[in-house]
């Protein structure tokens, strides 16, 4: 596991417990007890949490904040490496559209935790402060991961219009197309909730199905994120067809038939 996706898991597991021990977190994440150590004294820096003596405790978060963020549900293991790798396909200063599955949370965060920390090691080098400065912006219909984006330095956060979705807390309706036809994109990050080499892209809501294809219309380079359980497998509404997916990011369950099937159609698979 690498370093930004243990702090994006660190950051996830303090979201939800508000205090975690060196200890617990070390068993978490099965990395040593002086690896957490390290991360959370960088954490620390960042101003991402408190340090405690041999623990470490929630930052403290404006009202609305901590109810968007309250909302995001915290990622299993190999979610968070799916997550991570994710976030290692995308470019600095790029504009990234963010849309699909449960998918997007630990992906937001993995961003997050990414881009904060570069764009803060790199300001200080040049300026010797940590002032902000964007390092990537991020399109997303989810108000949740808009709320918790939104308070991390080096992202500048975008949310579309729509209609929210009280469970889901996601932006859907024709609202969204108004804000989507006027935003280029360097990326389309799409959580999909099932692949498959022939049937392409599909999700589970025709809403969010929209919104993903008209996200992927407007990008150059389109990333799709799914488990290897949901490959070779359709849900009820189509997104886009394998010939418009650049990179298929999985994790090492995928069996060599089924990468060999998506390499045919064109497609990489990075596995995590």
């Amino acid at each position: 596991m690498d370093r930004y996706t243990r702090w994006s898991a660190l950051l996830e597991l303090l979201a939800r417990d508000k205090r975690l021990t060196v200890e617990a977190a070390a068993r978490e994440l099965a990395v040593s007890e002086a690896t957490v150590r390290r991360d959370f004294d960088a954490l620390a820096k960042q101003r991402k949490l408190v340090r405690l003596r041999g623990a470490a405790a929630h930052h403290s978060a404006p009202a609305v904040a901590g109810l968007l963020v309250s909302a995001l549900p915290v990622a299993s293991a190999a979610t968070r490496r799916i997550a991570g790798t994710v976030a290692a396909q995308v470019r600095p200063a790029t504009v990234v559209g963010l849309a699909g599955s449960t998918l997007t949370s630990p992906i937001a965060r993995a961003l997050a935790v990414r881009f904060e920390a570069e764009t803060t090691t790199d300001t200080m080098m040049l300026t010797g402060s940590a002032e902000r400065r964007v390092g990537v912006t991020v399109v997303t219909n989810d108000l949740a991961i808009a709320g918790d984006l939104a308070r991390r330095p080096g992202l500048k956060v975008v949310a579309t219009g729509g209609v929210v979705d009280g469970r889901s807390m996601a932006l859907a309706g024709p609202l969204v197309g108004l804000l989507l036809q006027g935003v280029a994109f360097d990326s389309a990050i799409i959580a999909a909730d099932a692949v498959d080499p022939d049937f392409g892209v599909t999700a589970a809501d025709e809403l969010q199905a929209d919104t993903c294809a008209l996200m992927i219309e407007r990008s150059r380079h389109v990333i799709v994120a799914a488990a290897s359980a949901d490959l070779n497998r359709t849900a009820f509404a189509s997104v886009c067809g394998t010939e418009r997916v650049d990179a298929l990011v999985t994790d090492t369950g995928i069996s060599p038939a089924t990468a060999e099937r998506f390499a045919h159609r064109g497609v990489r698979i990075v596995t995590a």
